[in-house]
């Protein structure tokens, strides 16, 4: 199989099923370079076409021959057409990617424009060497030939928009219509590193109007006085395609927009479940804290009543002892266990002298004791 033959898929819009869809069916089509006939001759047979060929590959128009009325295998810029076609005129001349890869295009399509019936159209693509992909490669100081595409290693011509208008109008040729395929930049053969290019030098490059352009489809007719306006259906269903496109980009961006929002609200979302889960824990905290000074404060008023009660009884034995003017009444808080010992050592130095205050003594303890049983 042909390395350019492809599947057919008429939802797809590319050179091939734009080229069936803009010939009228029922026409007698010669399509140079057929390939091996697929898609396009077997797609233009089943719209009740007959298909005459040209094809520079032997092994390609031996399969594509059975598709044709006739198969002339050779090079179209080295065939003489009139005598292999003769009186034979047709009603579309087909050149899908053809035209870039001859050496002289203008004479060629000079030539094949003179087998057209006097209402016969040329359908031509043209691949569009001032692509972003091409002008990004450029950037990186590239020209790198692919197998296919835009840079079709058996290009020997390019094209951009002044040329292809240059080449119809010097063929003779009115452009009746022009459509356009499109591609993104990543959506070519080139390949290319998007996220390595700067994002105003993209947005310069991209914002070109022929940028995302891949290939021109043209349909033209020879000598027609009067100019032709290019609104044909094709044209009004693709103008519909391309803003249904910028309606799709732009939703895109919409959904991408809100995608990011709803990242920055579940950021948010996470921020404040935590920022409340570290407050809780710092409640947590500081209600323990109030617990522990709350205990605190209660053993340290437990503490100074016990002392309250021993400097009384201290008190006490004192005036018992008759030390009531030897010893302050009020103990300070500040070091009153010291003074305490000292009160009680130099009471107990009185009690050892007086035989009588000590029964007293003892029977004060005694009464004590029964106070705390009641």
């Amino acid at each position: 199989m042909s390395r350019y033959a492809r599947e057919l898929d008429l939802r797809e819009l590319n050179a091939h099923t734009q080229g069936i869809l803009l010939t009228p069916p029922g026409s007698d089509v010669l399509d140079v370079g057929t390939a091996d006939g697929h898609p396009v001759v077997a797609g233009l047979v089943a719209r009740g076409c007959t298909v005459w060929g040209v094809e520079i590959d032997a092994e390609a128009a031996e399969i594509a021959a059975p598709l044709c009325e006739q198969m002339v295998v050779g090079n179209v810029e080295e065939l003489d057409l009139a005598s292999t076609f003769g009186d034979r005129r047709f009603d579309v001349v087909l050149c899908l990617d053809v035209l870039e890869h001859l050496v002289e295009p203008l004479d060629t399509l000079k030539r094949l424009t003179g087998l057209l019936t006097p209402t016969g159209i040329v359908v031509a693509s043209i691949p569009n060497v001032t692509h972003a992909a091409v002008r990004l490669q450029l950037l990186e100081g590239k020209f790198t030939y692919t197998e296919t595409g835009l840079l079709d290693r058996t290009h020997v011509r390019f094209f951009d928009r002044t040329e292809v208008d240059r080449l119809f109008a010097d063929a003779g040729l009115t452009v009746l219509e022009r459509l356009e395929v499109r591609r993104e930049p990543h959506e070519t053969e080139i390949p290319l590193d998007l996220s390595q290019v700067p994002a105003e030098t993209l947005a310069t490059i991209t914002g070109d109007p022929d940028a995302r352009i891949f290939q021109w489809m043209l349909v033209a007719k020879a000598e027609v006085e009067t100019e032709v306006a290019t609104t044909g259906l094709s044209t009004a269903l693709l103008e519909q395609v391309t803003q249904l496109e910028v309606a799709i980009q732009q939703s895109a961006d919409h959904i991408a927009w809100l995608e990011g929002h709803m990242a920055d609200r579940d950021r948010l979302h996470q921020l404040s479940t935590t920022q409340n889960e570290r407050i809780a824990e710092l409640d947590r905290t500081l209600r323990e804290r109030i617990a522990e000074l709350v205990s605190s404060h209660e053993q340290n008023r437990a503490m100074r009543a016990d002392l309250e009660v021993k400097q009384a009884y201290t008190t006490h034995l004192q005036e018992s002892l008759g030390l009531a003017a030897d010893s302050p009444r009020e103990v300070p808080t500040y070091g009153a266990g010291a003074g305490a010992h000292a009160a009680l050592d130099k009471a107990v130095t009185k009690l050892q002298d007086h035989p009588v205050a000590l029964k007293a003594v003892r029977r004060a303890a005694g009464v004590a004791r029964r106070a705390r049983r009641q």
